[in-house]
């Protein structure tokens, strides 16, 4: 137990005994794990931006004003009977007339109720259809274009997403693309720095090794407190990441629950909430592998031990 407590006190020690070095070492470090969280927080908010898409985008089927609930129900009834329907919402002509009254119209154009009498209602059944999949959507337009449907249907209006959908692809595509060189030049870097880092720590402590070495320490001594001091530059990295990533995320947060309408649809605080483990644990176990490699490499051929 003694000797573990002084493992660490001599590797507290190399850590804080070079700070401006120590420094330039986990900043290094943290430029190679925030190009993997940039990377892991990009593939998520283009995967949430989809699905967020996918909830809001439907086709809007307006039936003409003669037609009955009845027949409004039997074209949901076969609706409902096609694979690629996630759902089907009736909206009556009230709730279409109060939608008109909300709209961003302007007051000239919702005057155009005027001319009705009070309690006529010009409006007519509509259908708000959801598909599972943006590229259902077609499917579904096309089976309501059917001869079967032709008296019963006014109008049927669907915005096309697709174009939207790809460009977010196009765009996580880019950024996986380049952010896979910067995250291999920043780790070449950090391997460098920790491996000078740690040589420079072994020449600024070479009265106490050979202190150590001649009062009996063994090889397994000696090294630990480098390879402990390896570790502490990848924790601190993590830790200032971890800091940095909920720091942002407190003000990003508000802003693209404001963007999707109140709703939220990129919930980047859960996400990385419930997948802290895995992102940051990873991180940490990945530098200290690195940071050890290059610790015994330059403890083997500076120390020659």
């Amino acid at each position: 137990m003694t000797s573990l407590f002084r493992i660490i006190k001599f590797a507290l020690q190399g850590f804080f005994r070079n700070f401006w070095l120590s420094v330039v070492t986990i900043t290094m470090m943290l430029m190679a794990i925030f190009s993997v969280t940039l990377l892991v927080g990009m593939d998520y908010i283009r995967q949430a931006t989809i699905d967020g898409v996918e909830q809001k985008v439907d086709i809007l089927i307006s039936m003409k004003p003669e037609i009955d609930k009845d027949k409004v129900e039997t074209l949901v009834s076969d609706m409902n009977g096609l694979s690629e329907v996630k759902s089907v919402r009736i909206i009556t002509p009230e709730e279409n007339k109060v939608l008109f009254e909300q709209s961003n119209l302007d007051d000239n154009t919702k005057k155009a109720l005027e001319i009705f009498e009070e309690g006529e209602n010009p409006f007519s059944y509509s259908l708000a259809i959801q598909a599972h999949d943006l590229d259902q959507y077609v499917i579904i337009s096309e089976f309501a274009k059917q001869d079967k449907y032709n008296g019963w249907i006014e109008d049927s209006t669907f915005r096309d997403y697709e174009t939207f959908v790809e460009k977010i692809n196009n765009l996580a595509k880019m950024v996986n693309k380049y952010s896979w060189y910067v995250i291999a030049v920043f780790s070449l870097i950090s391997i460098i720095v920790i491996f000078n880092t740690i040589r420079i720590s072994i020449y600024t402590r070479k009265n106490e090794i050979m202190v150590m070495k001649l009062v009996g320490a063994g090889n397994w001594f000696v090294r630990m407190p480098f390879l402990l001091e390896s570790t502490f530059y990848a924790l601190a990295a993590v830790l200032i990441m971890i800091a940095i990533v909920y720091f942002v995320i407190s003000f990003l947060q508000p802003s693209l629950n404001t963007y999707f309408q109140g709703t939220q649809v990129i919930d980047l605080s859960g996400y990385f909430r419930n997948n802290f483990l895995f992102i940051f644990g990873v991180q940490f176990l990945v530098l200290s592998f690195l940071n050890i490699v290059s610790t015994t490499i330059a403890l083997r051929k500076y120390l020659k031990v």
